[in-house]
């Protein structure tokens, strides 16, 4: 009775977690604030680099004020095709468990500031000029498949400077589905333990079977005074 209750409970927790998984990027906080301050803007021309690891070198950059004409340069290092994709959309950032067609989607609806293709040619170029939109931060990201969930992605600081990366995280809803699984669990060891209880009181050895005399003679005696 033990073990077909915890197993029920166990197939119950697992089936949570499969209905619950495509909900965990869904809770995960969509917004990005800017660091205090602006620190200025020192060239409006900007350039960065990406090799054959999923970053961009550097992953955040704040060389602009709202209004200015923005260069930016990307160099390839390495032999890896990337993106350098630049949304225009403030203080947004894309939860790592977005796929590539969640991105393609996003970006139709929201054409990007920068959209450059890097290819595989180790010190290849692509640049694009661009006005640095209104004051916030703005994602960069690569929308090769898989390489943003990898991390590679940035922040881009017009008129504000923008945090640092934090790189990919457990999103915050697999946080709350492991809670709900481990109370499952709890429950599934709570319920086994008090039925074993049960179960054991029931089939418990008579004192006769133990080998102690059969207290007869007393309880008839407190029977029949």
């Amino acid at each position: 009775m033990r073990s077909s209750i915890s197993r029920v409970v166990a197939a119950l927790a697992v089936a949570l977690l499969v209905l619950a998984l495509p909900l965990a990027g869904a809770l995960e906080p969509r917004t990005v604030a800017p660091e205090t301050g602006y620190r200025g803007h020192a060239t409006d021309a900007l350039s960065l680099s990406v090799g054959d690891v999923f970053a961009f070198t550097p992953d955040t950059m704040e060389a602009a004020a709202p209004g200015d004409n923005v260069t930016i340069t990307v160099t390839q290092l390495g032999t890896t095709l990337h993106t350098f994709t630049l949304s225009s959309v403030d203080n947004l950032t894309f939860p790592t468990s977005d796929s590539t067609p969640d991105l393609q989607t996003f970006f139709t609806s929201h054409p990007p500031l920068v959209n450059l293709t890097i290819n595989g040619t180790t010190g290849f170029h692509a640049s694009a000029t661009f006005t640095a939109p209104a004051k916030g931060v703005y994602e960069y990201v690569c929308m090769v498949s898989s390489h943003f969930q990898e991390g590679m992605f940035g922040f881009f600081g017009s008129g504000v400077a923008p945090p640092s990366p934090a790189g990919p995280g457990m999103p915050t809803g697999v946080y709350i589905i492991a809670g709900i699984v481990v109370s499952l669990v709890v429950v599934a060891l709570v319920l086994g333990f008090v039925v074993g209880k049960r179960e054991g009181a029931k089939h418990e050895m008579p004192p006769e079977r133990l080998g102690y005399p059969e207290p007869t003679g007393a309880l008839e005696h407190s029977a029949h005074p």
